[in-house]
């Protein structure tokens, strides 16, 4: 298991089930899911999430999860993680999502910075990319201030509620990184 990743205000850890209200609070909100392009998820199933999430070796392909919390007050406000496919093991695709409450004060910032760091220096990528939907002005700025790139536009690319939207992708390469972190 991957020990804690601690930020100046944040700890990354390896979700458990004690995880599970605070999981389901932030991963139903009705306009997280609008904007995430997800569905609800049910009780049962999360608990399976959270218990495959909890014992994935540290070279684990495929989606991992890392809780995140407050240092000063412990409980789940949300989680970042990184998508690594098996096939295509030197790039990841990075992800975020926070509770309502703890949106706009540097929190996903500061998680997907640390996150980045861990997977160009512990995980050794050579590359990460991330994306959402092109009015998903949170997300972009988060890309931006861990030194993303914009790389691609797409057009009515995501079928969504019956209607098509357009998405962006952003990356970072670890060489960029590695000037954007000094």
């Amino acid at each position: 298991m991957i020990p804690p990743i601690t930020t100046r205000r944040l700890k990354l850890r390896a979700p458990t089930i004690k995880d599970l209200s605070g999981y389901l609070a932030y991963r139903n909100e009705p306009a997280s899911m609008e904007s995430l392009m997800v569905d609800a998820i049910d009780e049962e199933s999360a608990k399976s999430f959270l218990s495959v999430q909890s014992q994935l070796k540290d070279d684990a392909f495929g989606w991992r999860m890392f809780s995140i919390e407050r240092l000063e007050i412990p409980g789940l406000i949300g989680e970042v993680g990184i998508f690594i496919a098996a096939d295509d093991p030197e790039q990841g695709d990075l992800g975020w999502w926070l509770h309502s409450d703890y949106r706009r004060q540097g929190y996903a910032v500061e998680a997907a910075a640390a996150l980045t760091e861990w997977s160009f220096a512990m995980r050794g990528l050579h590359r990460i990319t991330a994306r959402c939907l092109s009015t998903n002005t949170s997300s972009q700025n988060t890309m931006r201030k861990i030194g993303m790139r914009l790389e691609s536009r797409t057009v009515e690319s995501r079928l969504l509620a019956g209607r098509w939207h357009d998405e962006v992708g952003y990356a970072l390469l670890r060489r960029e990184w590695e000037v954007f972190r000094k």
